[in-house]
């Protein structure tokens, strides 16, 4: 049976309504003829109830019905029914919604001429890509020709371009070598067909199909989120730890001399000021002018939209000019190395390969740092492709696209592949409006493949190096630093850390302390929530922190104290502490004033926490009674349902009186207040009858209420004001 209102609150309730009913009638009368809108009406009733100050109770009971499986059950079956086989097609193959509502005549032009631009970036830069990771060039044009096509197929975003990557590279080349050990001889590095290189091309092959499988996992789990943990500062100062490693490791090709691969800043230096002494200057002066001439055409398409063309085509411009002059003046003769023979053709099915796994956790272990990593790049340029052109991205059915690309790639000689920040905004700067941008790209890079891989064999190694330098440069996030630096100092320590790991620890150790800090950073923020010790601020009746609003109005015996986050087992002794602080600083500055007056009461503003559990409630409890003893009362105001549910399951709400719990601030400190005036005023009467004074008679005497309620006369100055404001 429901609860019927008591007779009181009838009462109440009806005498609310008849005054209510009473301004509105004297409010439509002091306006006058004039038209009363809803909103008007409105506004008179929220000043009605200011003026009346109701105190309302924390409901005992709750309409809160848990989740109905069948309900739930129907709902889906409903679901699936409604579907059609068009929805269904479009659920597991992306592609389908827009090809639905493609435009050819006006859009496929569009896709053309992006597709075409990507694709001459694409082919020096995925080449160049390959050889960061250890593997042949031509590993590279594999990795660029069926991962495309598989996510222009099933990739949810129409502007991402997905391929090799500078980061992805570095990380397979890490973990490949501390698996693998270092090559027995530069001989066998070189040689694709040795046997230290067939099972580290193996191992590339199984890291691609691992990094599909866990992607198409995550996203059938719906694990896109976990990225969200990954702070920006820790993914900043990652990334830019880790593109210093990139560059550093390819000024072997520039300056021309063969040195000992390693991921660590400090190594890297020594080994290539170790040999400074085999200098070759020729190298040094085709890649140093290859770096400038990328990084002046980048500029200039950066700067100048009109000739944003000439971003994208900076890569195959320099490669043609370098391949040309090579040939002519045959510099590899003159002591310049070129990059040498890439077989012609269509990458080998390698599907063969994927089993078995020698050191399977070793493995695993490189294919989650680079699942993250891949996946945590992609997403960013993704989501804010997918913004910019006003269409919804789905992070989980991103992971199943990427998942899919490595997938389909692994059966034919790729590496790990994910979406690329420069290929992308170039795609979109190019005009892209779907996946058939990708089709375009990929259908170039076969061509290539098929026809050109014998002019590319020409092409210098210093060359291949400038283009990965020129696109690291981009990855060197000094601004956020300085930013970080400005803004937030403990964030630009995380950054610190984050890059400093990266640069002299390695990439892998780099990458755990990144996730690591951003845990870390989670838990602290978690286990030290904020607080505030609040005051009402002068002419109303909102309390807020004294340390923004210093004019705020703090009252003797009362401390009010907001805690900004949900109280459990991790946080509830330091919630615990700042609140006996502030209750002993409080007590200090009675004393300090040298006020007679003691703590009575401690008033927690509880709206902002959505949850508490049982360790927070033993504490809360052991609060009550140790602040009890010492004649201290805890009042709660605003308690959600939630918590107001906890507190009445386990007797909380009773042992610290339902009376005082409120429903707002305001009603507590009004209490409170009420409460320390009956019990000066008894103290000063009792003192009065004792002293002899017997002019007044000893008890209870009529004193005025703490915040006066407006007369009739102070409520129709108001409402003429008002009229006055309006008219």
């Amino acid at each position: 049976m429901e609860d019927k209102p008591s007779t009181d609150e009838t009462a109440s309730s009806s005498s609310t309504g008849e005054q209510e009913q009473s301004f509105l009638m004297s409010s439509s009368t002091s306006i006058g003829a004039q038209y009363v809108s809803v909103h008007r009406r409105s506004l008179i009733r929220i000043q009605s109830d200011g003026v009346q100050n109701m105190r309302h109770q924390v409901p005992e009971k709750f309409s809160r019905a848990g989740p109905d499986t069948k309900k739930i059950l129907h709902s889906y079956h409903d679901e699936l029914h409604k579907r059609s086989c068009g929805e269904w097609v479009g659920t597991f193959l992306p592609c389908y919604k827009w090809l639905k509502s493609y435009e050819w005549r006006s859009t496929l032009p569009k896709d053309i001429i992006a597709g075409c631009t990507v694709g001459a970036m694409i082919v020096p830069q995925s080449m160049s890509y390959a050889d960061l990771a250890g593997l042949p060039v031509q590993y590279g044009l594999y990795s660029a020709l069926v991962p495309v096509y598989a996510y222009a197929l099933f990739g949810s975003s129409r502007q991402l371009a997905v391929g090799p990557v500078a980061l992805i590279s570095l990380l397979l080349s890490t973990g490949l070598s501390h698996i693998l050990g270092a090559p027995p001889s530069e001989e066998a590095a070189a040689d694709p067909t040795s046997d230290y290189m067939k099972q580290y091309q193996t191992l590339a092959i199984q890291v691609s199909f691992l990094t599909g499988i866990l992607n198409i996992g995550m996203g059938l789990m719906r694990l896109g989120f976990v990225t969200i943990f990954l702070s920006h500062a820790v993914v900043s100062g990652f990334t830019t730890g880790a593109a210093v490693i990139i560059g550093t490791s390819q000024l072997k090709y520039i300056f021309g001399y063969s040195i000992e691969r390693s991921d660590v800043l400090h190594e890297i230096l020594h080994n290539i000021f170790a040999h400074i002494d085999e200098f070759n200057y020729k190298t040094f002066l085709m890649g140093t002018l290859s770096i400038i001439a990328l990084l002046g055409l980048k500029t200039v398409g950066k700067k100048y939209p009109k000739y944003n063309w000439v971003r994208a085509a900076g890569p195959l411009t320099v490669t043609a000019l370098t391949i040309l002059f090579t040939w002519v003046f045959d510099l590899e003769s003159k002591g310049i190395p070129i990059v040498g023979n890439i077989p012609s053709g269509f990458p080998s099915y390698t599907a063969n390969l994927w089993t078995p796994i020698e050191q399977p956790g070793k493995v695993l272990t490189v294919t989650i740092g680079i699942v993250v990593v891949g996946f945590m790049e992609s997403i960013a340029i993704a989501k804010q492709l997918a913004s910019k052109h006003k269409y919804e991205l789905d992070s989980s059915l991103e992971l199943v696209g990427l998942g899919m690309s490595n997938f389909m790639g692994s059966m034919f000689q790729s590496f790990p592949v994910t979406g690329s920040f420069s290929r992308s905004a170039v795609n979109n700067e190019s005009g892209a409006q779907s996946g058939v941008s990708g089709i375009v790209t990929a259908t170039i890079v076969a061509m290539v493949l098929l026809f050109l891989t014998p002019v590319f064999e020409k092409m210098p190694l210093c060359v291949l190096a400038s283009i990965v330098i020129s696109g690291v440069i981009g990855l060197l996030d000094y601004e956020e630093a300085i930013y970080l630096w400005k803004v937030h100092r403990f964030d630009f320590g995380v950054w610190f850390i984050a890059c400093v790991g990266t640069m002299f620890l390695g990439v892998e150790i780099g990458l755990a302390i990144a996730v690591v800090v951003s845990l870390l950073l989670v838990i602290y923020e978690s286990a030290y929530p904020h607080t505030a010790v609040l005051g009402r601020l002068p002419g109303t009746t909102i309390y807020r922190n004294v340390k923004q609003y210093p004019e705020a109005e703090r009252y003797e015996g009362i401390v009010m104290v907001r805690i900004d986050a949900p109280i459990y087992f991790a946080n509830t002794q330091n919630v615990r502490e700042k609140i006996q602080k502030y209750q002993l600083k409080a007590e200090q500055e009675l004393e300090e004033r040298g006020n007679e007056e003691t703590m009575r009461y401690i008033i927690l503003e509880m709206s902002p926490v959505s949850h508490v559990d049982t360790s927070a409630l033993h504490i809360l409890q052991d609060m009550l009674g140790n602040y009890k003893e010492r004649g201290i009362q805890l009042c709660f105001a605003n308690p959600s349902a939630g918590v107001m549910e906890r507190f009445i399951a386990s007797g909380f709400a009773d042992e610290v009186g339902r009376d005082h719990i409120f429903v707002a601030i305001q009603d507590a400190v009004n209490w409170c207040l009420t409460e320390m005036d009956t019990v000066a005023s008894s103290i000063h009467e009792e003192n009065r009858y004792s002293s002899g004074d017997e002019g007044e008679s000893r008890g209870n005497v009529e004193r005025p209420l703490l915040i006066p309620l407006m007369t009739d006369e102070s409520l129709s100055t108001s409402e003429s004001a008002f009229e006055r404001q309006s008219t």
